[in-house]
């Protein structure tokens, strides 16, 4: 059995996700994301109280309806990739330049890291906000990940979040390998 790792093009792991990324943005309803964190939620999120400053993460309440069919979707949706991908959705903060993430599956991700309750929105979620087309985030020459981006809209049409889809462009073998 070999230790060296193989790595997949990240032309064609890009080109996967961006048709998976266009399902997305065709099929996830804005509305039910919207509904995912609760208001109260929501409102910790944006509002930290310094004095419980785990507050937001201890008390993150969510529409356990919206949340699974949101998660589901995320879930069948990585299921059609021909590459080992997670997927995301991101909502803004009300009042703040930041964005948080609302449901998230997997390990891979470009943005999420575990237990982070905003970030500052990167210029590539700001541009899919901003022009609701799905858009590939930088691919540095270290990065071992390559992320698209998708819009999410509401019944308005309005570009309500974000999903993310990410994978990996190292290739693993089994856990038992």
């Amino acid at each position: 059995m070999s230790d060296v790792k193989k790595s997949l093009d990240p032309q064609a792991v890009r080109d996967e996700l961006t048709r998976l990324a266009e399902i997305a943005a065709g099929m996830l309803d804005g509305e039910q994301v919207k509904a995912v964190i609760t208001g109260k939620a929501m409102n910790y999120i944006a509002n930290p109280n310094p004095k419980h400053r785990y507050l937001s993460g201890d008390y993150y309440d969510v529409d356990h309806d919206a949340f699974l069919r949101t998660k589901k979707f995320l879930t069948r949706l990585e299921r059609l990739g021909s590459v080992r991908l997670n997927g995301s959705v991101w909502v803004p903060v009300p009042g703040r330049e930041e964005v948080t993430v609302a449901v998230q599956n997997g390990a891979h991700h470009r943005y999420y890291q575990f237990g982070q309750e905003r970030l500052a929105t990167p210029p590539e979620m700001k541009e899919v906000f901003q022009t609701g087309k799905v858009t590939p985030a930088p691919v540095g020459p270290d990065d071992k990940l390559v992320a698209v981006l998708a819009p999410v809209r509401d019944s308005l049409g309005d570009v309500v979040g974000v999903v993310e889809l990410t994978a990996p462009l190292d290739v693993e073998g089994p856990a038992w390998s």
